[in-house]
């Protein structure tokens, strides 16, 4: 869930810093040579260039340049198989994909150090797809959000029989599902097929999540979806766009990993501040509750499905104890993100990677119960909040 994500940054973003920029593939002598090899015979046709590594002692004699060849390096032959070609792989492209691989395999036959090309672990290639675990992460994080999310707020927001003011506040919660489906739609393209579009895509949508998250958790801590504070809420809401705007702009015109990861930081660390607000604000009020009553509530049950719940025996005994539901499932995120921090070269085939195992871990929230408590926390405090406004007005008008 890529609410919880953004506090992971917090952890990972000095790591992130040092791996992003850093391929020191690019620049090994032998790689450069494969590429350039692989360019002249497929995409060139240059038989020259084969034909002068067999006459290399008369072309050094007359001390002309000579680039070197190595018959051992096998290459895909032109045309590509149509569905390289549906995905928009050239035959440049194609060359640099294979010497990826003919490197990487080189390098751990003499038990040498594997590195990055591009930013990127030299991951086995699928169908055309550059990274498939996790394109396949991607798609499942879309899918439970999709079901436990978009699929459960739609049907609360059709029930005309709820209160208009009510639903007003689970479509608030939709927009953010609907660009959190967006930005995993992003996710799974970018990782099939790495385009400069595809990435700032990503990016964007990255940041939308975290904004428009941000915005959510900022009004609901500071109770501006009450009708009295309705002008902060506008202005509020006017500033995240006017932001969102700018950060698009801000990247369009200068594309700098730096920036993005800082203003993603930035809002991360507020995000999770007004988090771990909302949580301590809910757990006071049903302890306070439970203490005047002496009673347990357990209203949170019904919006439990103990099929999807950590910890069942735990969090379903109060509700009380359900508002920390949110920090278990936030923790799990955090220890998630250490698989990006200690990065590792692919496995299993060269198609897992730490990235991927972290967009699997991502997934958990959302389908162990996030949506469950978002309902609860909806229908059972901001609903009765909004209520007892509603009452104090009517009887200040009396």
């Amino acid at each position: 869930m890529k609410r919880l994500q953004s506090l992971s940054l917090l952890l990972i973003f000095p790591f992130l810093l040092t791996t992003a920029f850093a391929s020191p593939g690019d620049d090994l002598y032998a790689f450069m040579d494969c590429v350039y090899q692989c360019e002249q015979i497929t995409c060139y046709d240059n038989h020259y260039y084969i034909d002068q590594w067999e006459r290399r002692k008369e072309i050094l004699d007359n001390g002309d340049e000579l680039y070197y060849y190595n018959p051992t390096w096998q290459f895909i032959d032109m045309p590509l198989p149509w569905y390289l070609r549906l995905l928009g792989w050239t035959c440049e492209s194609n060359c640099d994909y294979q010497c990826t691989r003919v490197i990487t395999a080189e390098r751990r036959k003499h038990e040498e150090e594997i590195y990055q090309f591009h930013g990127k672990w030299p991951f086995l290639r699928v169908w055309g797809i550059q990274e498939l675990m996790s394109v396949l992460m991607s798609l499942g994080n879309l899918i439970v959000t999709y079901k436990f999310g978009f699929k459960r707020i739609y049907a609360i927001i059709s029930d005309k029989s709820l209160p208009p003011l009510l639903r007003k506040q689970y479509r608030h919660i939709m927009v953010v599902i609907i660009v959190t489906m967006l930005a995993w739609t992003a996710s799974t393209v970018f990782h099939t097929r790495d385009y400069p579009v595809t990435e700032h895509l990503d990016y964007y949508l990255a940041g939308a999540t975290i904004l428009s998250t941000f915005h959510a958790l900022g009004s609901r801590v500071f109770s501006m979806y009450k009708r009295k504070n309705q002008i902060y809420q506008w202005s509020f809401s006017t500033v995240c766009v006017s932001a969102y705007i700018y950060h698009v702009q801000r990247l369009y015109r200068d594309w700098s990993y730096t920036y993005n990861m800082r203003a993603n930081l930035t809002l991360g660390i507020f995000q999770n501040i007004f988090y771990c607000l909302i949580v301590f604000k809910l757990y006071s009020r049903y302890y306070y509750l439970e203490q005047e009553t002496k009673q347990i509530n357990q209203t949170h049950l019904k919006y439990v499905d103990f099929k999807r719940i950590i910890l069942p025996s735990f969090y379903t005994t109060s509700a009380k104890l359900y508002t920390l539901y949110p920090l278990m499932l936030c923790t799990i995120v955090v220890l998630g993100s250490m698989l990006e921090i200690f990065d590792f070269p692919p496995i299993c085939y060269d198609l897992v990677d730490a990235h991927s195992l972290w967009h699997l871990v991502t997934i958990i929230p959302p389908y162990m119960g996030w949506y469950d408590w978002l309902v609860w926390d909806t229908t059972e405090n901001v609903w009765p909040d909004l209520l007892e406004e509603g009452e104090a007005e009517r009887k200040k008008n009396e």
